[in-house]
């Protein structure tokens, strides 16, 4: 008994640090925005080209969020890979419990933008 416990350690550990290695990767259709995303949906890093900089904001908003959207799902298919050897059946009980401590994924804007106030950042968001 004490044996399989200390083999069920050693694969937690094991599990653990590849979690903790496990950075899915986004990018635009037109290759201007790269993004690098935790499972978690936390945004790790961003990257703009300069022809990035040259859209207009909303294009570039639209790039960035469907960066992080295919991060976040990159991200999601090495998880499933990754716990799925170690769980097996007990799988779907781990990404249940851990999508409960995670934030949301991102979702885009309800309400468009508006054209005559570029500069306007009151709701808090430089992507609107």
């Amino acid at each position: 008994m004490m044996r399989k416990f200390e083999e069920q350690a050693a694969q937690a550990g094991q599990l653990r640090e590849r979690m903790q290695e496990i950075k899915g990767q986004g990018r635009s259709a037109d290759g201007s925005v790269t993004v690098t995303v935790a499972p978690s949906g936390a945004v790790l890093d961003l990257q703009l080209t300069a022809s990035a900089t040259r859209q207009p904001h909303t294009s570039l908003q639209q790039s960035i969020m469907t960066a992080i959207r295919e991060g976040t799902q990159d991200a999601a298919r090495q998880m499933d890979e990754t716990v799925q050897p170690v769980l097996g059946d007990r799988a779907e009980q781990f990404k249940s419990a851990f999508n409960a401590h995670s934030p949301a994924p991102p979702t885009a804007p309800s309400a468009p933008p508006r054209a005559d106030d570029d500069d306007d950042y009151s709701d808090g968001s430089f992507l609107r």
